[in-house]
């Protein structure tokens, strides 16, 4: 892969503030998962922002002149915080000028991710990036609605080989559907905007690099934006 100009890095990845962004939300309360989209990922790590430009993102166009591809990426150890607030009417700026004589709070719920140190063994999130442009992955980043401050720390895999397997595989990560050329076999499916992610994923008959770093085995999905970049080459 490397003689074709992608590069293949593994990464932990710390998030060393509270981390918010709503996976779900109904009504006031708004739910933080520990499952990292890629697209964010993607965003967070290429440094693309709509500070101005249209209200949504447009992915498909973002994604093109992004110089990088993150995969989903699950965390089991991590922790989180539940808060209860006063939810603040945006006109007035009040918590207290609800409508009639009801006499009631106007509670609301954000569940965020509690931080973790980069020396805390086991923490944190194993993040797979393809780049196409020659460089390394950002150490330092911010992601979240927030902007939460993330650590990474990448090693890069070595002579990266995609391999086509016909045998049903299941990535050491979780899997956006959109990405996947062979055939889903088996999934667990999570609920995330902009659109569902899949865990405990099996998939036959598609590209997958494997690789073994610090005595860790990995199993990583190769997204069809990465084989239209190689076959692009």
């Amino acid at each position: 892969m490397q003689d074709y100009g992608v590069r293949l890095f593994v990464g932990r990845v710390f998030n060393h503030d509270y981390l918010w962004f709503s996976a779900t939300e109904i009504s006031k309360r708004s739910e933080t998962t520990p499952v990292l989209h890629n697209y964010a990922l993607t965003y967070a790590l290429g440094d693309f922002s709509y500070w101005q430009g249209p209200p949504t993102p447009r992915y498909e166009s973002d994604l093109d002149q992004i110089r990088l591809y993150a995969l989903p990426s699950a965390s089991d150890s991590a922790t989180r915080t539940r808060l209860t607030y006063n939810a603040v009417n945006s006109r007035t700026l009040r918590t207290d000028d609800k409508p009639g004589n009801v006499n009631a709070p106007d509670l609301g719920q954000r569940t965020y991710l509690d931080p973790v140190l980069d020396t805390q063994p086991g923490k944190g999130f194993t993040v797979y990036v393809y780049t196409f442009d020659g460089a390394n992955p950002k150490s330092l980043f911010r992601l979240g609605k927030k902007g939460a401050a993330l650590r990474a720390r990448w090693t890069e895999v070595d002579q990266p080989r995609a391999v086509m397997r016909d045998a049903p595989v299941e990535p050491t990560h979780p899997v956006n559907p959109l990405d996947v050329s062979g055939e889903i076999l088996t999934y667990e499916p999570v609920m995330m905007p902009p659109h569902l992610l899949l865990r405990r994923t099996q998939i036959r008959d598609d590209w997958f690099v494997f690789a073994e770093l610090d005595r860790t085995r990995h199993r990583i999905h190769v997204p069809r934006r990465v084989l239209a970049r190689l076959e692009s080459a």
